[in-house]
């Protein structure tokens, strides 16, 4: 008797589903007029007839995937710098634990690198929410995407969260999958790339039969920082921390999460880099007593966090809006007159938005550019 696949409901598809997937894909109008965007260079006919030939969810990573996200990177990033895989063991399955700053281009420029070294594509989570179709589904599930429900009752949640992590743990210990997993729920919206407790609370909860540094240590965790010259959806970000302190409470629409999408996947970005941490378990001193569990969770955040702090690659942008708030010239080696013209042009065009007041626009965008800086200092303060 076959067994039953209990992560069929999340995991990705599988090179014998694929075929019905692509069957669906190309009967989308909406899936095939956006192919024409996301691969202007191929006829569109050429496009479908290779689609349809594709025969594994591998060659449809490397002929339709790979030169869709290799496009996005190249409409909107000048250039895209990589640091610290190098030194990582290449047969060993990791989670890269990953600051959370674009919906698609974080873990896309991952995978593209990954593919330019000649390793697998690793696999990646997308929450629930953005998937609203059947078309959406189909091309997260081809291309290496798992998914994270992002709602349901209590009961519901501690289930799929269960799930999830049981997912995760048997690709990277059992399996030959490493894994990309944001170190928080949602993007960071303020520039403060820091750890929720609730992720390392649903990985440690699929082995929970051996102490938390044992369960943690297990899934070979890496810090994985990314950053970008110019904010992806800067503004979108600002609006919404704003309108959340006015509101107590902000409430995406699905409209708005699509808005996200797509801005973050055209807004213009300049220069990206990408900074492989190290594993972080010999970090991890065993020495130290905590009272609870929640101690023990909260100290491993913070060794993640300090990877975070002192990989991200601060660009003149982060100095200049630093300085600014600040009423200095702290920083002013590190940009030119004409970097402050240009960033500061960026945000008034930014900042000027409908229902935020110009003033309060213009604070948040220069204070979500100032916290990596300020998260620089803080570890350098702690260190000395």
């Amino acid at each position: 008797m076959q067994k039953t696949d209990p992560f069929i409901e999340i995991r990705p598809y599988k090179d014998e589903e694929l075929p019905m997937a692509i069957n669906r894909l190309i009967k989308n109008k909406g899936f095939i007029s956006s192919l024409v965007n996301f691969i202007p260079q191929v006829p569109l006919n050429i496009l479908i007839k290779k689609i349809k030939r594709v025969q594994n969810i591998s060659e449809f990573q490397e002929e339709i995937f790979v030169p869709i996200c290799q496009n996005l990177i190249e409409r909107s990033i000048d250039n895209v710098t990589v640091s610290g895989y190098e030194a990582l063991d290449k047969s060993k399955n990791y989670l890269f634990l990953a600051n959370h700053r674009d919906i698609i281009m974080d873990s896309a420029i991952l995978q593209i690198y990954l593919k330019s070294q000649h390793d697998k594509i690793c696999l990646s989570c997308i929450g629930n929410n953005l998937l609203s179709s059947q078309v959406l589904t189909d091309v997260a599930k081809v291309c290496n995407m798992f998914t994270i429900t992002r709602n349901g009752t209590a009961r519901e949640m501690v289930t799929n969260s269960k799930l999830v992590s049981e997912y995760i743990r048997s690709n990277i210990v059992s399996g030959s999958n490493s894994i990309w997993l944001a170190q928080r729920n949602g993007r960071t919206k303020d520039g403060m790339d820091k750890t929720q407790q609730s992720v390392l609370k649903m990985l440690y909860n699929s082995k929970k039969d051996v102490d938390i540094y044992t369960s943690l240590k297990q899934l070979n965790i890496v810090p994985l920082t990314i950053s970008y010259e110019f904010e992806p959806c800067d503004n979108l970000k600002a609006r919404e921390v704003l309108l959340t302190k006015k509101n107590k409470k902000y409430v995406k629409t699905q409209e708005e999460d699509f808005k996200s999408m797509s801005a973050g996947i055209f807004d213009y970005k300049s220069q990206v880099h990408l900074q492989f941490g190290h594993v972080i378990n010999n970090d991890i001193d065993e020495s130290l007593t905590f009272s609870c569990d929640n101690e023990k969770l909260q100290y491993i955040c913070s060794l993640i966090d300090k990877q975070m702090y002192s990989n991200y690659h601060l660009f003149p942008n982060n100095f200049i809006a630093y300085d600014m708030l600040n009423n200095s010239n702290q920083f002013q080696e590190h940009y030119t007159d004409m970097h402050k013209r240009d960033f500061m042009q960026h945000i008034r065009k930014r900042a000027n938005i409908d229902d935020v007041v110009f003033f309060k626009m213009k604070q948040q965008l220069l204070t979500m550019y100032a916290n990596p800086v300020k998260s620089f200092l803080s570890l350098k303060l702690k260190n000395q």
